[in-house]
């Protein structure tokens, strides 16, 4: 277990800490109905999680209510180790590997990480890129050698990066490009207008795109080290995923990226706060349509 993981563990000893720790997050400034908005309640402790009624319209809210936890069986100490892993910048955390860690089945885990990651996915649809946005093609399971049935596996994604005057660390995204681009081409205008009507605001001050893949190794820009490290990642952890599910696991990756600048502790509590559907980021901005310039 790593020095970081024991701090954890010291931390939130056991449930009544991770109750007072959720709590906290969930009503930053106390209790509030989701009905009615008001602000005492009827705490109701004969179940294993505190369950509150509004002292006004009787609304009944469990501490675990939102995208991830809710009607979960398993204990809040187990999900919130879960998410300071999952947060960990040096996190290598799979199913397997969680399941022993916090003692579950490999089910459950399987479960709990895939929630997490969904949350996750949902947060970053509403970040839109803005500011200085650089985006570059990169290929997901890239083949050295190749062959014609390798190549079958390549796949397109782009990865992109935007630096802002409210924030002094960037923000990155690495998403699958539109089906029609061919990982090895040049990135078409219908691929990277695809991605920027999705995944990039009207906030933009200069829009940098490299619209070559690089197949070998000398690039060492920012975005290149970062999409090789978010392939590595997946290889090392899960040994290879399919396009089709490995989205959610470039949405982790990236996730880890944005928040490598805070403590464990502070970037698992964003990642609690995202579960809890009080993500606390920028408001999605208007979507961009436009063809920036060569």
């Amino acid at each position: 277990m790593s020095n970081e993981l024991l701090l954890f563990q010291q931390k939130y000893a056991d449930e009544s800490s991770c109750i007072a720790l959720v709590f906290r997050l969930k009503w930053p400034s106390g209790y509030r109905c989701p009905r009615c908005d008001h602000s005492a309640a009827y705490t109701i402790t004969t179940r294993r999680l505190p369950l509150y009624e509004c002292r006004n319209c009787k609304h009944q809210t469990s501490l675990t209510a939102g995208k991830v936890m809710d009607k979960s069986k398993t204990p809040l100490h187990k999900w919130l180790c879960t998410m300071f892993l999952v947060a960990s910048s040096k996190s290598r955390t799979n199913a397997v590997t969680l399941a022993e860690l916090i003692s579950v089945s490999y089910k459950t885990a399987w479960s709990m990480l895939g929630k997490i990651r969904r949350a996750i996915t949902d947060m970053d649809r509403d970040i839109l890129l803005s500011g200085h946005v650089e985006v570059k093609p990169a290929i997901y399971m890239l083949q050295l050698y190749q062959s014609p049935e390798k190549e079958q596996c390549e796949r397109a994604v782009i990865a992109a990066r935007s630096v802002t005057s409210f924030s002094d660390f960037p923000y990155y995204k690495i998403k699958f490009a539109a089906s029609i681009q061919e990982p090895r081409e040049i990135l078409s205008r219908e691929a990277e207008n695809a991605f920027l009507a999705v995944h990039v605001s009207d906030k933009v001050t200069k829009l940098d795109i490299n619209r070559r893949p690089t197949i070998g190794w000398k690039d060492h820009s920012p975005l290149k080290v970062i999409a090789t490290a978010a392939f590595e990642w997946i290889n090392v952890t899960f040994y290879g995923l399919r396009p089709a599910s490995a989205q959610a696991y470039l949405d982790e990756f990236c996730f880890r990226q944005n928040t490598k600048h805070l403590t464990p502790n502070d970037a698992m509590e964003t990642l609690l706060r995202i579960s809890l559907g009080h993500s606390q980021q920028t408001p999605k901005n208007k979507r961009i349509h436009l063809k920036p310039a060569v």
